[in-house]
């Protein structure tokens, strides 16, 4: 599934922008990153179900900004709609259960 591999290569991307700092939020956020590359990575991870596996990274760092007034740079900003997107698109192709080719 290559739109699955986009996807992975932007949580990549994602977490190489946020190891770039040496503060306990950003470790928290690699590490949440990191843990769901393995998942998405995983073979039985698929169509509808990979949308899903985006949704921590997205909620901790949006917890991060709103409650600890975390301020993301402009390329983290970028990345971070770049990867809910992607995964956003991959989870309308199979919402009917039946890809859209």
């Amino acid at each position: 599934m290559e739109a699955k591999q986009k996807l992975i290569a932007k949580m990549l991307e994602l977490q190489h922008l946020f190891e770039q700092q040496n503060d306990s939020d950003s470790k928290q956020i690699v590490a949440t990153i990191k843990q769901t590359v393995a998942r998405t990575a995983d073979k039985k991870i698929q169509g509808a179900n990979v949308a899903p596996q985006v949704k921590p990274i997205s909620h901790i760092i949006r917890t991060k900004m709103s409650a600890d007034n975390y301020q993301l740079t402009l390329e983290q900003r970028t990345t971070l709609f770049d990867m809910e997107g992607l995964a956003e698109d991959i989870a309308n192709k199979f919402m009917s259960g039946i890809p859209n080719l």
